[in-house]
């Protein structure tokens, strides 16, 4: 291929990464998502290579055989992933080493006129997982995708220098029934409802109740994050569960005294909608990645976001409910 070739392709392949930021906020964004739209599945696969896609449609995993050299070729066919007997190695020269990531970034001319490779080990093992564009990249072209089968992928490999492929097919799920944010909305409405009752007793019994519920959502999101399909547990993930459960103790231990109910129920409010958002995309996309049932967690999600607004809600109520009593007993 011409240089002049090679840089016309460049620049449509760098152009459709970097169009239509929603769709690359969606698709190319973060490397372990838990939901997405599509799914990317591997339907042809050489003899003495295993692999396998993570995250929906994000990144391709590869084990070689004992002994075998593949070659992953890049985009405009230049090598780009070397699996040896003694590791694997990237190709820093290859211009798809700059655009097949999460964040594409600007391929450097010295990359464009065929420079010879320049290998970097990236793992000493025989298997490596990388962000791979080329899975989703029907997903980024198709503005109105149908459920169902959307188009096919392939992946050109050289094996012991022979040439060979690595294929599939790529698959729409649309988004979930909206009715799952109807339970938000119907939770709100009653407690507003209840609020206006201006009875204390009930109004510290919901809010015990609800930062209760709230704490149980706050570790089962930790634990559902933790559990990405294909993934294994990241020890910052399993560092965050650790905390999780200790804010549960904490906050619980303060949610159960009449003196810090307040302030507690602000912190595990604020702590259940961070975790409610951080699982949204399951109530948005059709793919959840998590290894558990889709349904626990959007349920969990539901349960975040509803307990989050429901303490707020309630926090923000209470000062005008306090009995005279307790009013002129702070007074006097």
């Amino acid at each position: 291929m011409s240089p002049a070739r090679s840089r016309a392709v460049v620049t449509v392949v760098a152009a459709l990464s970097l169009a239509a930021p929603g769709s690359a906020a969606a698709h190319a964004g973060p490397v372990a998502p838990v939901a997405t739209s599509f799914d990317a599945r591997i339907t042809t696969l050489p003899s003495g290579i295993s692999a396998r896609v993570v995250s929906g449609d994000q990144q391709l995993e590869l084990r070689s055989a004992p002994g075998q050299t593949v070659v992953v070729l890049g985009l405009l066919g230049e090598p780009y992933l070397r699996f040896g007997p003694g590791g694997v190695d990237v190709n820093e020269a290859s211009p798809t080493s700059f655009l097949n990531r999460a964040q594409p970034l600007p391929v450097p001319a010295s990359a464009l006129g065929g420079a010879p490779p320049s290998w970097h080990r990236v793992s000493s093992g025989r298997s490596y997982r990388w962000h791979e564009d080329r899975l989703h990249a029907l997903a980024v072209a198709d503005r109105r995708p149908r459920a169902g089968y959307v188009g096919a992928w392939t992946i050109p490999l050289r094996i012991d220098g022979r040439a060979g492929r690595l294929a599939g097919g790529l698959w729409y799920t649309p988004p979930p029934s909206r009715l799952w944010l109807w339970p938000v909305v119907v939770v709100l409405a009653c407690l507003t409802a209840l609020l206006r009752l201006r009875e204390p007793r009930l109004d510290r019994l919901l809010l015990v109740t609800l930062g209760l519920v709230a704490l149980a959502a706050i570790v089962a999101g930790h634990i559902e994050s933790s559990l990405v399909a294909g993934l294994p547990a990241a020890p910052a993930r399993i560092g965050w569960l650790g905390f999780a459960c200790a804010f549960t103790l904490a906050a619980g231990a303060l949610l159960l005294r009449r003196r810090w109910q307040a302030l507690a129920g602000l912190a595990i409010a604020a702590y259940a909608l961070t975790v409610g958002l951080t699982l949204l995309p399951t109530l948005r996309k059709g793919h959840v990645v998590i290894a558990l049932p889709a349904s626990v967690d959007r349920l969990t999600a539901v349960t975040a976001l509803t307990t989050g607004l429901s303490l707020l809600l309630v926090v923000a109520a209470r000062p005008a409910q306090i009995r005279p009593r307790e009013r002129s007993a702070r007074t006097s």
